[in-house]
């Protein structure tokens, strides 16, 4: 429907929009949108933070750091893997995503009371031993909470004094503020969402007729999904948490970020990458046959998709936000041996070739 992109380096920045926020508001670079899963690179800064000043450790397990919060204690303990800090960042902590789209679903996301510890209850599997990969909402949820329980405030809160005020980036976590006025619509085909189907806006679903859809998807997204901002304050956000230049965490959290990488591969967004701590490392083949590394990480559904990437041999950073799923899409730059290229992947590249002097 729209999209908007942004590239930041030392001090420079580049922006650019095209296509509608919804049927009648054409897109801006100041549009407010959706960054879905690139909310999880917050997370990983302040989670980082937090252990750099004390407040618990790597290895501290779920049932100790949560032992005093009401809401953990209550829940299915039999669902929850007793997992370790650094699981939970790894997504290798063994649990089961088995959320339901139905009434159950629908019922945590009209919750006007919604609390974090609410999403579990859409948990219907047993976890499975930890170690293996699985990319899934409730490592973020459990990391969300830790943060909340050991930091004394709610995570909007906590990332605006800790890690957006200070470098003047602007950017919310939803849903327990407002939407900021102007958000672009989210679209998609709604049939997926309890609509007819055919594509079009989601907020306008009979269903949600006296629930926000955009509130009522981040009670099922929040920490693992929930933050709104624009390309231009998200590409600077990539820049202030990964180039040395920057300072939205210490430099020796920065390095704990860029070492935290393992040796395998796995597949994200459909796409080949390795992740570390909630943050994905992934190659760009460029025309000439070079290769570009990039940190970041991708973000879709619910009618927003996204691309945040930094580039350390260009000191360079990109952030990409669509209020349509394109994540889901073949790019035109896709071959047969490439063939999870998407459109993001596509500007991406032309990005690096641009800047590199390609």
């Amino acid at each position: 429907m729209g999209i908007s992109a942004a590239v930041y380096q030392n001090g420079k920045l580049w922006s650019e929009s095209a296509g509608m926020a919804n049927d009648s508001t054409p897109m801006t670079t100041a549009t407010p949108i959706g960054v879905k899963s690139s909310s999880k690179t917050f997370l990983t800064a302040l989670i980082l933070s937090q252990i750099e000043d004390g407040l618990y450790d790597l290895d501290d397990r779920v049932s100790a750091l949560l032992k005093t919060h009401r809401g953990y204690q209550s829940l299915d303990k039999s669902l929850i893997p007793d997992a370790t800090v650094e699981q939970l960042l790894t997504q290798t902590s063994g649990v089961a995503e088995d959320v339901p789209t139905g009434f159950k679903a629908f019922l945590v996301m009209a919750n006007s009371n919604w609390e974090p510890s609410d999403f579990f209850s859409l948990i219907q599997d047993s976890p499975n031993p930890p170690g293996t990969f699985k990319y899934a909402g409730p490592n973020s949820y459990l990391l969300g909470m830790i943060a909340e329980h050991l930091g004394g405030d709610r995570l909007n809160a906590l990332y605006q004094e800790k890690l957006l005020e200070p470098l003047s980036i602007q950017a919310v976590l939803l849903p327990r503020i407002e939407i900021p006025p102007g958000m672009a619509s989210p679209y998609d085909d709604r049939s997926g969402y309890g609509g007819s189907s055919g594509f079009g806006d989601l907020t306008q679903i009979p269903m949600f007729s006296t629930v926000n859809f955009i509130k009522a998807d981040a009670r099922i997204s929040w920490a693992a999904a929930g933050i709104v901002s624009t390309p231009e304050n998200m590409a600077r956000w990539a820049y202030e948490l990964f180039s040395p230049k920057g300072s939205a965490v210490s430099p020796e959290v920065r390095g704990q970020l860029i070492k935290s990488f393992p040796e395998t591969t796995i597949s994200l967004a459909t796409a080949p990458q390795k992740y570390g701590y909630h943050i994905a490392l992934k190659q760009h083949r460029l025309s000439d046959g070079s290769y570009v590394t990039t940190y970041g990480h991708p973000g879709g559904g619910g009618g927003y998709a996204s691309a945040l990437f930094y580039a350390p041999s260009l000191d360079l950073s990109i952030s990409i936000l669509a209020n349509s799923d394109l994540g889901n899409l073949l790019g035109t730059c896709a071959s047969r041996s490439e063939n999870w290229l998407n459109p993001f992947d596509c500007i991406t590249r032309d990005f690096f070739g641009i800047v590199s002097g390609e």
